[in-house]
């Protein structure tokens, strides 16, 4: 050997304490980061599903008020303002919404088949907790409800959808 360079020997090299600990924290900040996406994935379809089904009861409510303009099969027609004061006359979202639901023992055709099928009828009389919200498994994820609230002069019926506190 020679002489002037000193015999060392290689010692192995390891992960210090400090850089343990920063590789830790890196990683626990990243999987936080994750897990917000994942959740906040799932509750941004949740809202996009809620919306989907406001649209629906909103279709179908715009349906039931574009059908009580004629009295029956005749060529007689309601009012407006008419049309308004029954609907106005149910206080809750549940009576509202009941308009819309198939009625099999109606004679008149509109109302035998309903506004919404009665799937979704079903399903958001599944999730019923109070006679002024309406629930489904979207709206709950989304921490959401439907409301169809009173019918205001000079506009259409609305439904609405709120947040829940």
């Amino acid at each position: 050997m020679n002489s002037l360079t000193p015999n060392r020997q290689k010692t192995p090299r390891a992960f210090t304490f400090v850089e343990a600990i920063f590789t830790i924290a890196v990683i626990g900040i990243m999987s936080a980061l994750a897990l917000t996406a994942i959740s906040n994935g799932s509750r941004d379809a949740n809202r996009i599903v809620a919306r989907q089904q406001q649209a629906v009861i909103q279709e179908a409510l715009n349906m039931w008020e574009m059908a009580q303009s004629r009295v029956g099969n005749t060529a007689q027609v309601r009012s407006l303002v008419n049309i308004q004061a029954s609907y106005n006359a149910l206080t809750t979202t549940e009576a509202r919404f009941n308009l819309l639901l198939p009625n099999p023992a109606s004679e008149d055709p509109n109302q035998k088949e309903g506004y919404i099928d009665q799937s979704t009828a079903d399903h958001f009389l599944a999730y019923r907790e109070s006679s002024d919200q309406l629930h489904s498994s979207a709206l709950k994820g989304a921490k959401q409800y439907l409301v169809l609230s009173n019918w205001a002069t000079g506009s259409f019926p609305k439904v609405e959808m709120v947040d829940q506190p």
